[in-house]
């Protein structure tokens, strides 16, 4: 995969930063960012791509449609506590009913990658309650979020 200037996983540039307030709680006893918080760092920035996607800042939060089946995380660099960091996330493929996305944690000041995330999910019917086919005017939505054709 060619190198978008955060690193090699993603092959398309982010048009989706998230940045993210690192807690006292987020860090272990070797002073690095615990391994567990990425999740919910990656869960933060899935959700803000979801809310710019769907609706943008200050409309409703979207419901939640997508349910996450799974989820792959490489962690590259030690995190610490000062570190300014954000979260970069796209949608790098879409299916019939699912999704892949890919996210990056990358320290603000240095860009130094710090951790990488695929993750796929499902689209989700919400009166049926099972997984569904995804909507034209999602793919429609994410091929100009993503500034090109999915």
């Amino acid at each position: 995969m060619e190198d978008n200037g955060h690193g090699t996983r993603a092959r398309y540039p982010f048009y989706c930063s998230t940045p993210i307030q690192l807690r006292f709680i987020d860090i272990d006893m070797l002073g690095h960012l615990n391994n567990n918080s990425y999740f919910q760092i990656y869960d933060l920035g899935r959700y803000d791509y979801l809310v710019k996607l769907r609706g943008g800042e200050g409309k409703e939060a979207p419901q939640p449609q997508a349910v996450l089946v799974n989820l792959n995380c490489s962690f590259i660099a030690e995190t610490h506590f000062n570190e300014r960091i954000e979260v970069f996330t796209q949608i790098e493929s879409i299916g019939n009913k699912s999704f892949t996305m890919v996210q990056q944690v990358v320290n603000v000041d240095t860009g130094e990658l710090k951790s990488e995330c695929e993750s796929v999910l499902v689209y989700f019917d919400l009166e049926t309650g099972k997984p569904a086919r995804i909507p034209d005017d999602w793919r429609a939505d994410i091929s100009a979020f993503e500034q090109r054709y999915l």
